[in-house]
This record gives C-alpha cells, structure tokens and sequence, in this order.
C-alpha cells in the first residue's frame, strides 16, 4: 500500500500580499474564533477584522524580513523528515500556501492509500490540532489517515528543547533568573466548554522541560492574543512586570508551543516584549528555536514510527 507522511500547520504569510488572505481565512473559521455573531456573518466579520488589521501588522512582517519564514521553515522539516524515514512526506497549511485542499488533492492524484499525519504543534488544542484534523479528515475522505494528536511528551521533543535552552541559563544566577515558558493563548471558551487540555499540556511539557534545570524558578505566560474575545491568562508581558515585582533581574524566554521561528517569536517576543524587559531593566534572553535540529526531526520520525506500527 503506497503510504507518506502529511505535516500540517496553520501557515503564516510567506510575504506582504499573502497577509490579507491569510487572516481572512484565518477569521474565517468559526471552530478555531467563534465571536458570537450568527454563522452567516462570521465570513463578513472576518473581511472586516482582516482588512482592518492588514496595515496594522504589515510593518511587523516587514520588520522581520518582509513575510514570515514559518512556510519555509515547515517544507525544511518535510524534507528533513522525508530523508529520516525514507518516506514521501507533504505539507499542507490550514491558512496560507501551500494550501491542505490543494496538497490533498495531489496525494489522491498521486496514490497514496495511507497517510501518517501529523501536526507541528507538539501540545493538543481543539483549536490548533483538531482543526488540523478536522480539515485533512474532510480532504482526504477515502484515504486511510492515521492521526497524531499530541507529541509533546516524546522524549527527544524535550531534549531538544533543554539543548536549546541550556547555553542561554550558562553563567546565570538561579535565585535572580526566571524561565519564562510563552505560550500561543487560546480562547478561553475553548476550555470553559470544550475541556480543551491545551493548558494542561503546556503545563506538562514545561515540567518536562524545566527538571533538566533544577535550581530555576519558572513560569507560563500566555501571548498572540487577537480579536474581541478572552483569552488564556496571564500575558507575557503582564508576567514580566510580575517577575520584576518577584525580584528577577534576568528572563530567559522559551516559546514552548512553538517549533519554528515565525511573526510571534521574530517580532512579538524579540521586539514588543523585549522593549518592555528593558523599560523594566531586566536583561532579557529569548531562547532561537532550531527548527532543523536533528533532535526535532528524530523526534517526529519517532511519531511517525509510532503510527506505522499501530
């Protein structure tokens, strides 16, 4: 049976033009961002979300190079991965090219009877992981899809975490450094009525994390809040203030919900809260996440494994 791995993601705009799109179909999607409007305005509310904060954010992709390099990050990893296990391995965005319908549409054509999926978000939501699913479920309806909702314990995901984190705690003070673990936040309805144990999985890959570190006090922080609904507390910027109220003098910063440099980590973690560490004085380190890292694609060839083998 001819079988190839699919990695999924929400994407990001690979450039300017692709900004607009991008957020309208990201608005768009009343599982991920329900604003409590009736279903047939949730498309015209989000044309107006979208062309309203177009021009706000185009100056944030324009100051990290003119596009996110999330897109092509994630095609590296496919072929990273694609020589690590020797299979066919496609991408597919939720959001942004290359769109999931289109690369869906070329594992029919091509032949593939059995898909191995998995996410790049290595801790479960509804909202990121799910939507995934939900949508290859609905594009390759016909083909044998085995799903992996969640990675985010496998073992050299965590190493490859500490090995990142490490040179950045070198030489640091444990009783006046904090980790700061920052997370992509989720709205809260998700939790509150979907049980989504988005939270607690971050919390777990944290304390997974963290035990490589003892001595270290450290924290969760919540960022990328958008829209007009609530979202998962605190904010990243709110737990500096704190952390400076605690008496740390230094964050060293990890982007646990993340395995590729995108707009959050480039411009929200290494300008908007780098700006506010330093008005608080604080010497701030935002950990480079190594998408590459054969530590990281070991780790997902190990997922990969683990669905073959079921």
């Amino acid at each position: 049976m001819k079988e190839a791995v699919l990695l999924t993601y929400m994407g990001a705009p690979s450039n300017l033009k692709e900004i607009k799109p991008f957020l309208y179909r990201l608005f768009s999607d009343r599982d991920l961002i329900n604003f409590g409007v009736p279903a047939f305005l949730q498309k015209p509310l989000a044309y107006l979300i979208a062309t309203f904060r177009t021009p706000k954010v185009q100056p944030q992709y324009q100051a990290i190079g003119g596009g996110s390099p999330l897109v092509r990050n994630s095609l590296q990893q496919a072929e990273l991965l694609a020589k690590a296990t020797g299979l066919k391995v496609k991408c597919g965005m939720l959001y942004s090219e290359p769109l999931l319908e289109v690369v869906a549409k070329e594992i029919k054509e091509e032949g593939y009877k059995k898909i191995y999926h998995i996410t790049l978000y290595p801790q479960f939501s509804y909202g990121t992981v799910g939507a995934c699913i939900r949508d290859v479920e609905k594009q390759l309806k016909g083909v044998e899809v085995k799903h992996c909702r969640s990675w985010c314990r496998n073992p050299l995901y965590v190493k490859w975490a500490q090995e990142m984190i490490r040179p950045y705690l070198k030489g640091l003070n444990p009783n006046e450094t904090a980790l700061l673990f920052s997370a992509h936040s989720l709205p809260k309805y998700f939790v509150e009525e979907k049980r989504d144990p988005y939270p607690e999985e971050v919390k777990e890959s944290a304390q997974l994390i963290a035990s490589a570190f003892t001595g270290f006090r450290w924290f969760i922080s919540y960022q990328s809040k958008v829209g007009p609904i609530e979202w998962l507390e605190p904010s990243t910027e709110e737990t500096l203030r704190e952390l400076k109220e605690m008496g740390f003098s230094s964050v060293v910063v990890f982007p646990i919900s993340f395995v590729s440099e995108h707009i959050e980590t480039l411009y929200e973690l290494d300008v908007e809260y780098k700006e506010v560490a330093k008005e608080l004085g604080i010497d701030y380190r935002r950990v480079r996440l190594k998408h590459d890292s054969p530590l990281l694609i070991e780790a997902l060839k190990g997922e990969v494994e683990k669905l073959r083998g079921e």
